[in-house]
């Protein structure tokens, strides 16, 4: 039976992290990963990015399956938000669901249940009349997967994160050859592998081992403390082997760090640890500093805030001092947008006297593909045609340029650089069509979270939020009386970013004098209060132009009484 097959992302192109990718075989929706990424800079007030689900709250009887093809945020963290709109069987390994559900727990969302549906490394299922096969990847965290859609064309593979890594005695972290082998003895339609290292030489192994860089500090007679990202389980695995090598124990630096490494521990049964291996909150002061490693996980920014307060002393354990006679290992590599924090982190670290040592991207590599990893995959399932996916723009053309470089019969006209929302439709015997935006009508601008929830990102917004983290906020309100025709309470002024302390007083006064003379015109000639506060925004931002060229953003608020 010919099929009708469309591919599309609703994010993760020309971007890093935010992954969801949809295959659709005739009425069957599936969906491959749904992630959150990290804002920039130039997005201030915001937690996280969404792929744009509005397509699949509208489609949502036609999904068949989410497959998360392992348990980082940038392919999981987005489902929780709007899985109640849009419920179909998660598919995923059971290290992937402990961390889901050890994040609804971490976010206060226990209520939320999934269907999970539990997949082994290598399994064969049939998911609505369709089968789906998974392989184990190499990626730093366990369990990952590429997965195989069959179709009457020829398969659908999704490769997932993934390094070509065979010189590991770790199960939870090896490349299947074997299943990615049979695969590849049948036709292979589409290929989309990932693109977020496609720009680096050679192969990421065995580069993205950091246990060969920080072995030799753990034979030392020293305290020993270590800051990882806890999404990073091959790198905390690392940490462990280490740990029980040289018989030292682990000590969780927070809460934070001893709930992750439960929920780790529960997925991965990493390295047996046993509760031997821990040293408990009371028994801090009881065990040798030599014997301890004490551990601090977190995640995105947060890590290197917690970092800043321990070298500060700010630290909620005053216990916890770090001094000359320890080791501060850092084995956590900073995404682009946190570099700044990271090193001022770090500077802060240095001053304290101990000894660090900071690994860096030149040191260890991310777990990512790099160009002979994808020049494996390519030879290995030599894919009719070929999409890059998963990472910015630069990345994913780089990726292009290397697939029609290896002479395996793919050019320019069978391998796709898109954008997301745009799709590519398969049908039997005919050419490949690609629909842009304008035509598939799939919105895909961004959905922000932040502290009020789950938001739509429109200009507005984003102006707001710039102009408030650039030049500041001012905000005034009173409380007035339209039968008295006088104001009651107020006014309170409060001004934020924009201002030095020694300025601040004579603009305040300015600022609350314009105010004043406004609300008191409106009260004895009975004016339209928008009117006035519209008035009010104008004198002040000529005001405080004038005086200082700066433009922030001014609130006046009028409260009014009977």
């Amino acid at each position: 039976m010919s099929e009708k097959i469309k591919v599309f992302a609703l994010a993760g192109l020309d971007e890093d992290g935010r992954d969801c990718y949809i295959i659709e075989i005739n009425n069957d929706i599936f969906v491959i990963d749904a992630g959150i990424s990290l804002p920039d800079k130039t997005i201030p007030g915001v937690d996280c990015l969404l792929p744009n689900f509005d397509y699949l709250i509208k489609n949502k009887e036609r999904i068949r399956a989410y497959i998360i093809t392992h348990g980082h945020d940038e392919s999981m963290g987005a489902i929780r938000h709007f899985y109640k709109y849009a419920p179909a069987p998660v598919y995923c390994s059971r290290t992937t669901m402990t961390i889901m559900e050890g994040q609804l727990a971490i976010s206060e969302q226990q209520k939320l249940k999934y269907d999970f549906r539990i997949i082994k490394p290598s399994d064969d299922v049939t998911i609505s009349g369709t089968r789906v096969r998974f392989f184990q990847t190499c990626h730093n965290a366990a369990n990952s997967s590429g997965v195989a859609i069959s179709t009457s064309q020829g398969n659908i593979i999704f490769t997932g994160d993934f390094i070509i890594n065979f010189a590991t005695e770790e199960t939870n972290y090896q490349f299947d050859l074997a299943m990615a082998s049979e695969l590849a003895k049948e036709p292979t339609l589409l290929l989309m592998a990932e693109s977020k290292n496609a720009d680096k030489n050679g192969y990421c192994s065995p580069k993205h081992r950091s246990s060969d860089l920080i072995e030799k500090y753990f034979k030392l007679n020293r305290r020993i403390f270590v800051a990882c990202y806890w999404q990073n389980m091959y790198r905390v695995r690392e940490i462990v082997r280490l740990v029980k090598k040289y018989n030292k124990k682990i000590y969780c630096y927070d809460n934070y760090t001893e709930i992750i490494m439960q929920q780790i521990v529960a997925a991965t049964g990493t390295g047996s640890l046993t509760k031997d291996d821990f040293v408990s909150k009371e028994n801090f002061l009881r065990v040798r500093k030599s014997d301890l490693v004490i551990l601090m996980v977190g995640q995105n920014d947060d890590l290197f805030k917690e970092i800043t307060s321990l070298a500060r002393g700010n630290n909620s354990d005053k216990r916890i001092i770090l001094g000359e006679d320890d080791i501060f290992i850092d084995v956590a590599l900073p995404r682009p947008s946190f570099e700044t924090i990271a090193t001022r982190s770090m500077d802060l670290v240095y001053r304290t006297g101990c000894d660090v040592v900071w690994l860096k991207n030149k040191d260890v590599s991310a777990m990512h593909a790099k160009e002979d990893d994808i020049r494996f995959v390519l030879n290995l399932f030599k894919p009719k045609y070929y999409f890059p996916v998963r990472g910015h723009y630069t990345k994913i053309m780089e990726n292009a340029k290397l697939a029609i470089s290896l002479g395996i019969g793919l050019n320019h006209m069978n391998v796709f650089v898109l954008d997301n929302g745009m799709q590519i439709i398969f049908e039997e015997n005919r050419r490949p069509v690609i629909l842009p935006n304008e035509v598939t009508g799939i919105d895909v601008s961004p959905i922000l979270v932040d502290g009020r929830g789950v938001t739509k990102i429109n200009d507005e917004i984003i102006e707001t939020r710039q102009k408030m983290g650039i030049d500041g906020s001012v905000v005034i309100a009173s409380t007035v009386s339209l039968e008295q025709k006088k104001i009651i309470a107020g006014p309170d002024c409060q001004m934020r970013g924009f201002v030095f302390v020694k300025e601040a007083e004579p603009l305040l006064k300015s600022i609350t004098q314009i105010y004043l003379e406004e609300v008191n015109t409106m009260l004895n000639r009975g004016l339209d209060i928008e009117q006035t506060k519209n008035t009010i925004k104008d004198r002040i931002r000529w005001f405080i132009r004038r005086e200082n060229g700066r433009e922030p953003l001014i609130e006046p608020i009028i409260l009014v009484i009977k």
